[in-house]
């Protein structure tokens, strides 16, 4: 995902919702998530080639790309999950107390759901 942003800014934005599938000799097949599958259409659009250059460096062979949607919706991150913290687990979220502290926010079910399905961060909460 980082070597993407050198290739084009765009196709790190695309890729968050894509994942490897399947690698064989000759293909690399990278399947969309079927909610983003706009991603899917403008990553065949915009890349020209980058790809294929970045994975056949990547495993040393040249490979063709390929992506098609999956079937169903995904529900693993890019990123592996940080077990909680023993103190996390035990407090429970008050938005009253929570104010703009971030770490605080976090700790709201949908707040981590949100940040999870679009691959976000907390930048700034206002009051």
């Amino acid at each position: 995902m980082e070597k993407c942003l050198v290739l084009q800014p765009l196709l790190q934005r695309d890729l968050r919702d894509s994942w490897p599938i399947a690698v064989s000799q000759t293909k690399v097949t990278v399947g969309f998530d079927p909610e983003f599958s706009g991603s899917m259409d403008e990553v065949k659009m915009i890349d020209h080639g980058g790809l294929h250059k970045l994975f056949s460096n990547l495993l040393g062979r040249s490979v063709q790309m390929d992506y098609q949607l999956m079937k169903e919706p995904v529900k693993w991150s890019h990123h592996s999950p940080e077990p909680p913290s023993a103190r996390e687990t035990e407090q429970k979220f008050d938005a009253e107390n929570a104010g703009t502290n971030s770490d605080e926010w976090v700790k709201n079910e949908s707040v981590r759901q949100v940040l999870e399905i679009f691959h976000g961060d907390i930048l700034e909460i206002q009051p």
